[in-house]
């Protein structure tokens, strides 16, 4: 009973550390996600809301973040320590615009300005434009009391202004229909939050799409490569005696000791003479079959008992017949480590598909995030979103293979 006692506090501690060290393992991932859904910031600095117009400027610097549409002029009045301005409409559709600065309004809950109309107001109009000077004046309805300040706040749907360029707004505009003596501060984007935009951004504008395609192809057909030919060279190896067997084996282990960059050159020299640069094939045929492969296999096929072949012998099999009847389905744990090693390697791959491609269309997920990093420097819940998307089909491919995988490594480690 004691020794029970003593065997169920050493899991239940086991149990705290492993949940612990999971814990923090977790959190680089965790972090990744938790900054992809940010609006503008970083996770240490979330942006939910933006000041477009803040009244407390001279004119001469307010000049630079707004201006006048219409001709009509603009005063800048203080009263209780608030600074705000006051427009005299005296024509239908004018008022003032804000500079945007390539807004992308797919991010915003709500727009929001205070304001104080010397009457009733029933309607505002919005007016956007885009980078490329294309305009759209869209009416909200509002209900507002003469001279009071309260707050409006309006929800843009982008559907609402035709053929204007939403993510790439470059001017915010708040017009007036009618003659009205209006005052107006603190003109302000509240952000959506938390937001996927970041995630429908980076696979709609950024050809990750293609490059999902891409590396997709290459790691399953890599995978495929290495399951079939690593197996049947480790084969031989692990049950098969011949005359230089172990020197061989010794050969292919040393190729396993050559640094990647040192093979670059001459695989990139072989492609280039077979046409191969750009394709498919250059990104395929050199990791078709690996030494870090066949030493897998051999380790894992020399723990299964030669009494199988022996038996399988009598029953009138041959090699062949052995080894995809009888070797490969006891091999299930072996192939899973193989695969899922492979495809992690292949995926998670940049240098031999930066040198040996040369198009976008040919780019791989790790390359086009490499792109995408460069571009887009400072902007990291972006990046994190592509970061994310970039590692979605690793994490799925892992927690698919899970238990294959540790019954790999649980059964590499007994010696039968």
């Amino acid at each position: 009973m004691k020794k029970k006692t003593k065997m169920s506090k050493i899991t239940k501690v086991n149990l705290i550390i492993l949940s612990i060290l999971f814990i923090f393992s977790m959190i680089p991932l965790i972090m990744t996600f938790m900054t992809a859904v940010i609006p503008e910031g970083d996770l240490f600095n979330i942006t939910k809301e933006k000041t477009l117009l803040d009244f407390e400027l001279s004119k001469f610097f307010l000049k630079t973040k707004m201006k006048t549409i219409g001709t009509f002029d603009y005063d800048i009045f203080e009263e209780n320590d608030k600074k705000f301005i006051t427009v005299d409409i005296k024509e239908k559709n004018t008022g003032i615009s804000s500079f945007a600065r390539d807004l992308d309004i797919n991010y915003l809950r709500h727009f929001e300005l205070e304001i104080n109309p010397n009457k009733k107001l029933n309607n505002i109009l919005i007016g956007l434009k885009d980078i490329d000077g294309k305009y759209q004046i869209v009416s909200y309805k509002i209900n507002t009391k003469p001279n009071e300040w309260q707050k409006v706040k309006l929800e843009l749907n982008p559907e609402d202004f035709g053929e204007v360029d939403t993510k790439h707004t470059a001017e915010i505009q708040v017009l007036f229909d009618e003659e009205i003596k209006v005052s107006m501060d603190n003109v302000i984007l509240k952000y959506k939050f938390p937001t996927f935009m970041n995630f429908k951004t980076v696979w709609e504008e950024n050809d990750f799409g293609r490059y999902m395609l891409n590396s997709t192809i290459i790691s399953i057909s890599v995978v495929l490569g290495n399951l079939i030919f690593c197996s049947l060279v480790a084969y031989p190896f692990a049950r098969k005696d011949f005359k230089g067997k172990e020197i061989l084996f010794m050969i292919v282990l040393a190729t396993y000791m050559i640094p990647p960059q040192i093979k670059v050159i001459p695989i990139f020299i072989l492609m280039q003479k077979l046409n191969w640069i750009d394709t498919y094939q250059a990104l395929i045929m050199p990791t078709l079959v690996t030494p870090f492969g066949i030493f897998l296999m051999r380790q894992y096929f020399e723990q299964l008992p030669r009494e199988l072949d022996q038996a399988a012998y009598v029953d009138g099999a041959n090699d062949f017949q052995i080894f995809t009847k009888v070797i490969m389905p006891l091999s299930g744990p072996a192939l899973a480590v193989l695969g899922i090693n492979s495809f992690i390697a292949s995926w998670n791959d940049l240098y031999m598909p930066l040198v040996l491609t040369t198009s976008k269309e040919m780019r791989t997920v790790q390359v086009g995030l490499a792109m995408f990093q460069k571009i887009n420097g400072v902007k990291w819940p972006l990046i994190m979103a592509a970061s994310a998307i970039v590692g979605i089909p690793v994490i799925i491919a892992f927690l698919f293979f899970q238990k294959k995988i540790i019954a790999g490594i649980t059964d590499g480690a007994l010696k039968g």
